[in-house]
């Protein structure tokens, strides 16, 4: 849970809007999080899988298949079109609405070892998520589980031509949200043999040498640079002929890589937090921030969604922008209801603080 000087320490950052990184949740663990466990229950289950080299959907595979190439990169299956191994992701697995009903143990597990539960727990006294009223639907804060395959050497982010490892491309959250590295294969390279790597590939010039890390690189930018990000993507899509038809973080076109970070740093003076996740870290990200991440290895993690008092006030900005995008957009519909949220809280606050009246002396 942390202590309260800890918890002070993490408030300082967080209102100052800045993503918090917690270390050794995996010592708080009871249940192996591994493939083992996952495989015993669920292998023969039919899942829907995303190929990260070209973004194609896979949905004639089980679990098993997944996680067999997990630790084992030679059993990977190979795409129909190009023959080449396929490096995947589970597409929502299990459904979101069914982490609790499917793994309830695993659920609990995860509840336990959480640090700042007064934020992350779905009735935590900072939780603004606990004042939904109970007779509507609530939003679905999760948890969801990211699986995917991993790969150390880089590539170039927005080169359509490029096969791409595990990653998700650079996107902001409406609500805040904390992700927990829960397994890491940590056996040999995860690499494709079939891939030409060379030692500059796995050169990071912040990160130094990735051939011997293990877990998921993470760039996590202010609330604050936005503007200056959609800056940049859009002058690059410009040059290189990408149509961008509304906003691109929020379409989750790029992937920003060593030499479009270069150019954010240079030309527009924007820094932003770039990290290794590894097993056991739980990295708190603020609503709005625009993140990216690539996995360098086989990896499960576990993302909770959850509305802090500091950051309510980007959540209600963030719906009215998302309201604005295209009708069908996959953020057009209003999924966290932070206004019903912050009614709610407002009331709750107003009952607490007016003094309670007296009964009528007869």
């Amino acid at each position: 849970g942390g202590t309260a000087a800890e918890l002070a320490e993490f408030q300082a950052r967080w209102r100052r809007g800045e993503p918090v990184v917690v270390g050794s949740l995996d010592r708080e663990f009871e249940l192996p999080w591994g493939p083992h466990g996952f495989l015993e229950r669920f292998g023969a289950e039919q899942v829907n899988m995303i190929d990260c080299r070209d973004g194609k959907s896979v949905h004639w595979l089980t679990l098993a298949h997944f996680f067999a190439g997990y630790t084992k990169p030679w059993t990977r299956a190979k795409c129909p079109d190009t023959f080449r191994r396929m490096m995947l992701k589970l597409k929502d697995w299990p459904p979101n609405t069914d982490f609790r009903d499917k793994m309830p143990e695993y659920f609990d597990d995860l509840m336990e070892a959480l640090p700042f539960p007064q934020y992350t727990h779905r009735d935590g006294v900072l939780n603004l998520a606990r004042h939904f009223p109970p007779d509507c639907v609530p939003p679905d804060l999760g948890p969801k589980m990211y699986n995917g395959f991993g790969q150390k050497h880089a590539w170039r982010g927005m080169d359509p031509a490029v096969a791409k490892g595990g990653h998700t491309n650079l996107h902001c959250d409406v609500s805040d949200a904390v992700n927990v590295m829960v397994d890491v294969y940590e056996g040999d390279d995860g690499d494709d043999s079939e891939d030409e790597t060379d030692e500059a590939s796995l050169a990071d010039a912040e990160l130094g040498s990735l051939s011997c890390q293990h877990g998921a690189i993470w760039d996590i930018y202010r609330w604050q640079d936005t503007e200056a990000i959609l800056q940049l993507l859009h002058a690059v899509a410009r040059e290189r002929d990408v149509e961008i038809t509304s906003n691109p973080i929020h379409d989750q076109l790029f992937y920003l890589d060593d030499t479009l970070r270069k150019r954010l740093r240079d030309q527009y003076k924007v820094r932003g937090w770039r990290f290794v996740q590894r097993r056991g870290d739980a990295v708190f990200i603020p609503a709005g921030c625009p993140h990216q991440v690539r996995n360098l290895s086989s990896c499960v993690k576990v993302a909770l969604d959850f509305v802090s008092p500091e950051n309510a006030h980007r959540c209600v900005h963030l719906t009215d922008e998302f309201a604005k995008l295209p009708r069908g957009h996959h953020l057009s519909e209003d999924k966290l209801q932070v206004k019903t949220m912050l009614l709610h809280t407002m009331k709750h606050l107003t009952e607490a603080l007016m003094p309670r009246r007296q009964p009528a002396e007869a």
